[in-house]
């Protein structure tokens, strides 16, 4: 995934916060997946659309993290999220 890629959330991609946690449902198979506090500022964050590297500049600011780690741990969960339907990636 490049700095140009763009995050959007999936249409049909419901939320809900269960206990504090944010809960989102797939649109493909109805599973139901619970984010941690990251993934939750993550899914907060493409509530706008953003670019791959403007997600990870804003994370690498919010938190004591360099770029590469951050890099290194938010592709796997852009990945995820698509696999399951409710981020797609262009």
């Amino acid at each position: 995934m490049d700095d140009q890629t763009t995050i959007t959330r999936a249409p049909g991609a419901v939320e809900a916060l269960v206990d504090d946690r944010v809960v989102l449902l797939s649109p493909i198979d109805f599973s139901y997946h619970a984010l941690d506090p990251i993934g939750a500022r993550i899914w907060s964050l493409l509530e706008t659309p953003r670019a791959f590297g403007d997600l990870i500049s804003e994370l690498t600011a919010s938190y004591s993290i360099d770029e590469q780690t951050c890099r290194t741990d938010v592709t796997p969960f852009v990945e995820r999220m698509s696999e399951i339907g409710v981020l797609n990636t262009a």
